[in-house]
């Protein structure tokens, strides 16, 4: 029993003695419960022990500082450098979030867009696409932009974000910090005569190297053939900055010393002997010594995971203030059969209607046949006749001919001092639902002229049920000036007189509908409210701007 409970009995047992002759009931009633007593005084201590052993368990845990939170979200990340010296901010952590997710959205306004006589056909930096080149040659490759690290490329502890492709070292761009915003440093891809790569220097510094083989070099006040040359370029301040060039070089024209001379900077340097060549080029080898990981031992991540980590970092900078950068995926649809492939939301009736406008445009589908004198033009270049030539005089426009509540195509070839154009009807936007060389339309009685011929004078009324224009009426002039007008499956002979007449008449009742917006991408973006990213191969990548 503990020493206070006995001291407790001791003083109860003293009590009743002195009561002993006082009334049983209330000596009864002046007992204490003595277990009760011992359990409380059993439970207290009890919590005053456990409240001590908490105190000191809380005492024992660190406090987690804010330099190892930092130093937590670097290691994440694949970083290249010394995290202890990192002075990327939360700005600019999130800055380069931001750029990442609008690549991976195939918004590249962030770097004035793309050459698109270089680059064809890009959607996402995650999405394969292809480099034309050319050098000499045409050279022509895939890549993409799938991996990433962040790299403090000239040791000042401001990083740099390193995109490149997962198939081509060659094929990669830089992103620096520039006056508190994201700025492209470098874009490399490779030439048939010319690589780009990243460079580690003993001293932990990066640098672009750009490789040239087979070109010239300057030595002195004249120009040396070089077989290879090379040029250096720091990162520095969030750009590049050439700082040295080095080069195997010969005069011009080539002697027949048997040695190549070492050209630094304009100034010659060194011999090296023809058959030294190869253990030149291959002598320098990186030594790294650094208390980080080697630069090319780096691992990189996706894109996707680089923006989660740049949020973390960026939390943990701004103590939770910053706003996480949020990927937007980017729906790609390849439509099957035509040489549209949209990004975002677009409808198949706008699909169609583009694909229609597309043809026009790169050539592949034209208008019938014009009588020029004594010459025939042909609006479509298979033909044999040249696009470019007759390109300006097609137009285009949109209407709802049929009430259908879709949106039909005109296709109009016109050339100025014409009084009358050809013009092709797509009613539902589709070439299966094509009607050539339309003249007029009434569209009350929902009829379509088409008229045409040289030789012979055909007029054909048309009607349309949806899904087919079938020929209601059709008006024919024969080689001994007969005529004739078949309709209801009946054909009779008719009289000169009353031929032109039927002609008149129709051509009253139906109506010119022909187009008057010239087709162009400006006008075609305008009119379906797109973006038409013009590819060299004639496809095109369709983003909606409603």
């Amino acid at each position: 029993m503990k020493r206070k409970t006995i001291a407790l009995m001791t003083a109860l047992t003293l009590s009743v003695s002195l009561s002993a002759c006082g009334d049983k009931t209330a000596l009864q009633a002046e007992i204490p419960d003595t277990t009760s007593v011992e359990e409380t005084a059993e439970t207290t201590e009890e919590a005053e022990v456990t409240e001590e052993e908490s105190t000191k368990e809380e005492e024992t845990i660190p406090e987690i500082t804010q330099e190892e939170k930092v130093q937590s979200a670097l290691g994440e990340m694949p970083y290249y450098g010394d995290t202890a010296n990192c002075k990327m901010t939360a700005e600019q952590a999130t800055a380069f979030a931001q750029l990442i997710a609008d690549g991976l959205a195939g918004d590249f306004s962030f770097r004035g867009g793309y050459d698109e006589n270089t680059i064809s056909d890009i959607i996402s930096w995650n999405e394969p696409f292809h480099i034309n080149q050319v050098d000499a040659y045409i050279n022509e490759y895939e890549t993409n932009r799938s991996n990433v690290i962040v790299g403090d490329f000239f040791g000042e502890g401001i990083p740099y974000l390193y995109i490149f492709s997962n198939t081509e070292p060659s094929s990669f761009e830089v992103y620096g910090w520039n006056n508190n915003k994201t700025a492209l440093v470098c874009s490399e891809e490779k030439y048939l005569r010319e690589n780009s790569s990243l460079s580690e220097q003993n001293d932990g510094t990066i640098k672009v190297v750009k490789e040239y083989f087979n070109t010239e070099v300057q030595c002195g006040d004249e120009y040396w053939w070089a077989a290879t040359l090379w040029n250096e370029y720091d990162f520095t301040e969030g750009s590049l900055k050439q700082i040295y060039e080095r080069a195997l070089a010969k005069p011009d024209p080539l002697d027949s010393s048997g040695m190549f001379y070492i050209v630094e900077n304009g100034e010659q340097t060194g011999e090296v002997a023809d058959e030294e060549y190869e253990a030149y080029i291959e002598k320098e080898t990186h030594q790294h010594t650094l208390a980080y990981t080697c630069f090319y031992d780096m691992t990189p991540c996706t894109l996707e995971e680089m923006v989660n980590y740049l949020n973390a970092y960026a939390s943990v900078m701004s103590d939770g203030q910053s706003v996480p950068v949020v990927i937007k995926k980017v729906d790609i649809v390849r439509h099957d059969g035509t040489g549209i492939t949209t990004k975002g939301e677009v409808s198949q009736e706008k699909v169609n209607s583009l694909e229609i406008l597309r043809k026009y445009m790169i050539g592949d589908v034209g208008i019938g046949c014009v009588n020029d004198g004594d010459s025939t033009t042909y609006a479509n270049p298979s033909t044999g006749q040249v696009w470019e030539e007759s390109a300006k005089d097609f137009y285009f426009g949109l209407a709802d001919l049929n009430n259908d509540g879709k949106q039909d195509i005109l296709v109009s070839y016109k050339r100025d001092g014409w009084d009358f154009s050809y013009t092709n009807l797509y009613l539902g936007s589709s070439f299966e639902e094509i009607l050539p060389s339309i003249n007029g339309a009434n569209l009350s009685e929902g009829t379509y002229l088409c008229t045409g011929g040289s030789v012979f004078a055909i007029a054909c009324l048309y009607v349309y049920d949806g899904t087919i224009f079938s020929v209601i009426r059709e008006l024919n002039e024969e080689e001994d000036y007969k005529y004739s007008l078949t309709e209801n499956g009946e054909t009779r002979e008719i009289s000169a007189e009353e031929f032109y007449s039927i002609w008149a008449d129709w051509e009253s009742k139906n109506t010119d509908i022909s187009a008057n917006i010239h087709l162009d991408i400006e006008n075609i973006e305008n009119t379906f409210q797109v973006k038409i990213d013009v590819q060299s191969s004639g496809e095109w990548l369709v983003t909606n701007a409603e």
